[in-house]
């Protein structure tokens, strides 16, 4: 009966919070939306099609019900996870309580910390519907983990929400290697082989298979059998920002060289280089997020599309095979140019990297830099001290779990784009929930050896 209460408490805080949301909140169409609804070849297929179908519902009224599918799924996917986790982990009513603004945390920071001041379940952007998704990933996995399961029920609900995901968001394939990374190591220590062998199967076939759903996707709605086009284009950014002109010299094709020299120039006139950053890491990767947008959109763009019109004859008329070509006139100028910027390009993605820690569990600032580093320093020393003392725990293999989510999101987005909040956001409560229930098992293990010392010391008093 108390159980049933805690839920029911937990699905009215819920819709309580994301209720408030909708119906104090409207939809708010930014840069990406457009993209979205009207299917281009850069965006992912998932959120694309949700618009289509809604938009068929109701042409007037599609943006609306977008938001309301969007708070009614965050509430639906919050409160499962929750009380999953409450009954895995047989967690008392105040840890609930603990959890939930927890929980909540990134949809109360990213209209603060974001410069757009988005509210996530009311804006028309995958991520509306990605954090709930990203939840019943997160509970599947840790399901499995937790029971040792290599393909049982929960190992492949998480392998399909992993592939679900990443076809929300891009970024997300990520989640595909997590799941044959943490599935294969609990093959490994069982020694399962035959096991290893059809994880590694079903890892080939999940990424020929997102392939070609993509494709296929883009196919019917493009004429374009091809992957999303835009992660090279973005990428192309990161390596123009630490490109000096004289590497231009390393392209061989002329007018390849030419496009660079004039998007070069251009964006150096206009500090957007690497050299008008202030010093240090996090000053870098700041100057850097201020310049990739900016280096992609009204630099590398505008010149890669007139090359291309002079050289192909695609016109912007012709707006998504002309995407398509952007992206390979920016894998074009990666190859050439990436092994003449290689130094800066590696520092510049630490600089990244450090910032997306940082953004992965606080906001940026002097103080909660210097708190990122301890705190990921205490937690992986907790983690490590809780595995020893107390194997059977399920906090730190969730501990471990985010952890690995949070390097594999921070140096897989560093490689494309920049790491601003709403990217980084996903672990942040799963990080904090994790460390609190480290802090139980070690207050566990502390009774624990205090009741053996008192048992022990009550012994040699009866002797």
């Amino acid at each position: 009966m108390r159980n049933r209460i805690v839920n029911i408490s937990t699905f009215i805080i819920f819709t309580a919070f994301f209720g408030f949301l909708l119906i104090t909140g409207e939809p708010l169409y930014l840069g990406d939306t457009f993209q979205h609804e009207n299917q281009f070849v850069t965006r992912e297929p998932i959120y694309a099609l949700l618009i289509q179908f809604l938009r068929w519902v109701s042409p007037d009224y599609h943006y609306q019900l977008l938001i309301v599918v969007q708070n009614l799924l965050a509430i639906v996917a919050n409160t499962v996870f929750v009380c999953a986790l409450r009954q895995e982990l047989k967690l008392k009513w105040y840890m609930i309580l603990l959890f939930i603004p927890i929980l909540l945390a990134p949809h109360i920071m990213t209209p603060i910390a974001s410069a757009s001041g988005m509210v996530i379940t009311n804006s028309l952007l995958s991520e509306g519907i990605s954090y709930s998704l990203y939840l019943f990933y997160m509970m599947y996995i840790l399901k499995a983990i937790w029971r040792r399961e290599i393909l049982g029920r929960d190992s492949i609900l998480a392998f399909f929400w992993a592939i679900l995901v990443s076809l929300v968001r891009g970024q997300f394939m990520i989640l595909i290697l997590v799941w044959f990374l943490a599935m294969g190591l609990i093959a490994l220590l069982q020694k399962r082989w035959k096991q290893i062998m059809i994880l590694v199967a079903m890892l080939a076939v999940a990424f020929v298979g997102r392939g070609l759903i993509v494709k296929t996707y883009n196919f019917c709605e493009q004429g374009l059998f091809v992957d999303t086009a835009s992660g090279k284009a973005m990428s192309v950014a990161n390596v123009l920002y630490v490109a000096d002109r004289e590497d231009g010299e390393a392209i061989e094709d002329e007018g390849l060289r030419a496009v660079y020299y004039k998007i070069f120039d251009r964006a150096y006139a206009d500090g957007m280089n690497y050299q008008f950053s202030p010093d240090g890491f996090l000053a870098r990767a700041a100057h850097h997020e201020e310049c990739h947008d900016t280096l992609n959109f009204d630099y590398f763009a505008v010149v890669a599309k007139d090359y291309i019109t002079e050289t192909t004859g695609v016109t912007v008329e012709e707006y998504q095979r002309m995407m398509v070509e952007v992206d390979k006139v920016a894998a074009a100028l990666m190859s050439e140019l990436l092994p003449e910027v290689l130094p800066r390009y590696v520092y510049n993605y630490i600089a990244m990297i450090m910032m997306g820690f940082v953004r992965s569990v606080a906001f940026i600032h002097p103080v909660f830099n210097w708190y990122s580093l301890v705190i990921y320093f205490v937690a992986v020393v907790l983690t490590i001290f809780v595995w020893v003392k107390k194997p059977s725990s399920k906090a730190a293999p969730l501990m471990s779990l985010v952890l690995l989510m949070i390097t594999g999101n921070v140096t897989g987005t560093s490689l494309m784009i920049q790491c601003i909040s709403r990217y980084m956001l996903y672990n942040l409560p799963l990080f904090y929930m994790a460390g609190l229930l480290l802090l139980l098992d070690c207050f566990d293990i502390y009774t624990t050896a205090k009741g053996k010392l008192l048992e022990r010391s009550d012994r040699k008093e009866e002797k």
